[in-house]
């Protein structure tokens, strides 16, 4: 199966970010082959190709006479012709890191209300609580955290670095770590997600296209978690009235056809549509219930 450049370069963005909209990649064929080898799968609407394994995608270009074993033989497709190459041609054009784009932030930037301890390779380590301060672990660390702690993800990575500005939106009696799920959006999260049997909360922007994000990249992940939810405060329409914000609406219609089988997200999104006002999820640090 003959690839084109434009098509490697859409896949390395899936690999990258783990989720682009199908039509992004013209080629149906393409798709019912990555998703019959259970490489990606697609969402309903809107309709967006998730990553499903990395390896089986490397795999899959492997078959079709491509020699790609990682995310870095990817460029050479992208930036030469789409004919099939021998693995040591591709070296000989890549030779430089620097040339190459490279993954050292694979892994997962958090932050804590409070230090709180977590293994790494299975020994113990202390994630500090300090303000304007993120924590980041890579991912050939092996991530073990209690399983009382609750995971919240946040769509904007800002909330990472000024948590505590945060802090009355959650219980105080309970454990929290907050994850960036955007700055530092890879595929690893992803699989981190899928494996997480904690109970997770969204942090996201009040808008149609942050509830899409985590109706139908993130949410599909979580499987295995005791619980998860879309973080909707107490009264929080009303300050969602008060800041009046009617910016970003028109820009989100490609997500009005969205749905939630959960009624407080359902309702919220039906607010959303009818008011066809938003707000950014950083001005809830101002946001009193």
């Amino acid at each position: 199966m003959k690839i084109t450049p434009k098509q490697f370069e859409k896949i390395k963005e899936l690999i990258q970010v783990g989720f682009i909209k199908k039509s992004d990649i013209s080629s149906n064929k393409l798709i019912n082959e990555l998703i019959n080898c259970n490489a990606i799968t697609k969402t309903k609407k809107p309709v967006n190709l998730l990553v499903n394994n990395e390896t089986a995608i490397y795999g899959f270009l492997r078959r079709c006479g491509y020699k790609v074993f990682n995310f870095d033989d990817l460029e050479y497709f992208i930036n030469e012709d789409s004919e099939p190459k021998d693995r040591i041609e591709i070296a000989s054009k890549n030779n430089s890191t620097k040339d190459r784009d490279s993954k050292s932030f694979n892994g997962l930037m958090v932050s804590v209300f409070q230090d709180m301890e977590i293994l790494l390779n299975n020994k113990s380590f202390i994630l500090k609580a300090e303000n304007g301060v993120g924590t980041f672990l890579h991912y050939t660390n092996k991530i073990t955290i209690a399983s009382d702690v609750i995971v919240v993800g946040v769509e904007n990575p800002q909330i990472i670095w000024n948590i505590k500005k945060f802090r009355h939106l959650f219980d105080e009696k309970k454990k929290y770590i907050f994850i960036s799920m955007s700055e530092y959006k890879t595929n690893y999260q992803y699989r981190w997600l899928q494996e997480l049997r904690n109970e997770y909360i969204h942090l996201g922007d009040f808008d149609l296209a942050g509830i899409s994000i985590y109706l139908n990249t993130i949410l599909p992940r979580l499987k295995n978690c005791t619980k998860s939810t879309f973080l909707i405060p107490d009264s929080i329409y009303d300050y969602i009235k008060k800041i009046d914000y009617k910016k970003d609406f028109e820009n989100q219609l490609q997500y009005i056809d969205i749905k939630s089988k959960d009624k407080d997200l359902q309702k919220l999104i039906d607010f959303i549509k009818n008011s066809k006002i938003t707000l950014e999820s950083e001005q809830l640090a101002n946001f009193k219930s």
